[in-house]
């Protein structure tokens, strides 16, 4: 799509126009932002829009949970987040997967709107990688699935709640220990997707009972407290929500919450904490050096879409 003469003037920056509403509140599924674009994962939620376009009753700094970036600042939010430097999990794999599947192309708009978040994307990816490749290898655990394969390595029966993109992210990780594989859910047709791509046997939550000698991962929001009393005695529960719910767990279980994992690799915690205000000059750097990049070469951007 080629952009009008008269158009160059409103494009002064490339991601000048960037908004984006971000909320990590526990209650921000409350909220929606109708004709924004939107991605959420189990820790967060972001809507995407563009300054030119957006409604006037997006103006606002912070509606509800939720918190109002704009421009370059908003693009440096999206960063920290993409190549994993604002997970819990410094550098974690998961999320940098879950960005491109849900910003595929397929999945985005079929508008101007949607041209924009896909060039948004590619350079997302671009300078995620510069960042992953030179300063977030050889961390240690990078994944969840990582994690709980380690503390899995050993079972023979898994169940794991969750059928989401978490969820999947970890099945060859838990498929590695060489244990079956019963996966959890409420939605029969993505259990069916990934019975048809894992070695996998599946269960609609509405219908599961635990088995003998059956470990569980919970890798969806969702309560289990009417199964807990039902668990094996001795099995292990490794917890990836950060939100439990208010679920208790007897002494009768090998309980690991999401907060103990994460207190698990806290001899990492000065070094991570060093790197991430380390990222942040690299973050401002890679900044300087889009903005430049639009600056100086506007009339090269022929394919940019006119928002206006």
């Amino acid at each position: 799509m080629t952009i009008a003469k008269g158009s160059y003037a409103i494009l002064s920056s490339m991601w000048s126009n960037l908004v984006v509403f971000h909320s990590e509140a526990k209650d921000r599924d409350s909220i929606i932002f109708p004709g924004l674009f939107h991605w959420k994962t189990c820790m967060r939620t972001v809507y995407i829009g563009d300054e030119r376009i957006l409604s006037s009753e997006y103006s606002t700094v912070r509606r509800g949970s939720y918190f109002r970036l704009n421009g370059y600042e908003a693009y440096a939010e999206l960063l920290r987040i993409v190549s994993g430097i604002k997970s819990k999990l410094l550098g974690e794999t998961e999320v940098f997967a879950q960005f491109k599947e849900r910003f595929k192309n397929e999945n985005l708009p079929d508008s101007a709107l949607g041209h924009y978040i896909a060039r948004l994307r590619d350079q997302l990816i671009e300078d995620s990688r510069k960042i992953r490749s030179g300063y977030l290898r050889n961390l240690g655990d990078q994944s969840y699935g990582g994690i709980a394969y380690r503390y899995l390595k050993s079972s023979r029966s898994i169940a794991m709640f969750g059928s989401g993109q978490l969820a999947e992210q970890m099945l060859p990780w838990l498929l590695k220990t060489g244990a079956k594989v019963r996966v959890i859910a409420r939605n029969s047709d993505r259990l069916k997707e990934l019975q048809s791509r894992y070695k996998i046997t599946t269960a609609l939550l509405s219908e599961y009972t635990p088995e003998e000698g059956e470990d569980t991962v919970i890798a969806a929001p969702f309560s289990l407290e009417r199964w807990i009393p039902s668990l094996p005695e001795g099995a292990r529960a490794i917890d990836f929500r950060e939100d439990d719910t208010g679920d208790f767990f007897p002494d009768k279980i090998k309980y690991v919450s999401f907060a103990e994992i994460l207190h698990s690799l806290k001899e990492n915690e000065r070094r991570n904490a060093i790197l991430r205000q380390k990222l942040e000059s690299v973050i401002q750097e890679i900044i300087f050096e889009r903005e430049n990049i639009c600056q100086n070469f506007i009339h090269g951007w022929e394919d940019i879409p006119c928002l206006v």
